[in-house]
């Protein structure tokens, strides 16, 4: 077996290094805990050592319930009139909860309403896919969109997927 002699400079240097680097880590964790505040411009400074100065938190933002984006919104009756349309089109192959489980939300929630209508209108009712009125599956997204949290408005959504893209479905992933 073949020990290795050690250096009797590099056991005090190994000694002496074990504090330096605990003290070094809790300067550093220090650093990292400190408060940060926002300058106006939006960019993030360090907060001050001076026991005098105060950082005031940014104010949380409010919790609210998803709101078709824009000027873009559906009312109560169009959501309602997908729900008909959705109840004689769709049942015989779907259930409601499809469009609002987890997987549903997971798989829609980087895309758009436009991405919903396109491809609702171009591969709906599978049996038939397009064969339904273009407002109908305007109607279809609004009532889609309600059962996800959305807020109902007084608005119509067009049945235009280039004008739905103005909606995100990102709301789906909270």
């Amino acid at each position: 077996m073949l020990v290795r002699p050690t250096h009797p400079d590099r056991v005090s240097m190994s000694l002496a290094a074990k504090p330096l680097s605990v003290l070094a880590l809790l300067g550093l964790a220090a650093c990292a805990s400190a408060p940060m505040a926002t300058s106006g411009g939006g960019a993030v400074e360090a907060a001050t050592a001076d026991p005098t100065s105060q950082t005031v938190p940014a104010p949380a933002a409010p919790e609210t319930t998803p709101a078709a984006s824009g000027d873009l919104g559906f009312s109560a009756e169009q959501a309602d009139r997908g729900r008909d349309v959705y109840r004689s089109s769709c049942t015989a192959c779907h259930y409601s909860s499809e469009f609002s489980d987890r997987s549903f939300k997971f798989k829609w929630r980087r895309r758009t309403a436009g991405d919903l209508f396109g491809h609702i209108s171009t591969s709906m009712p599978e049996d038939s896919p397009g064969s339904l009125a273009l407002t109908q599956y305007a109607d279809l997204v609004a009532y889609i969109l309600r059962m996800n949290g959305f807020e109902t408005g007084t608005g119509e959504l067009p049945a235009d997927e280039a004008v739905l893209d103005g909606i995100s479905l990102a709301p789906f992933g909270n």
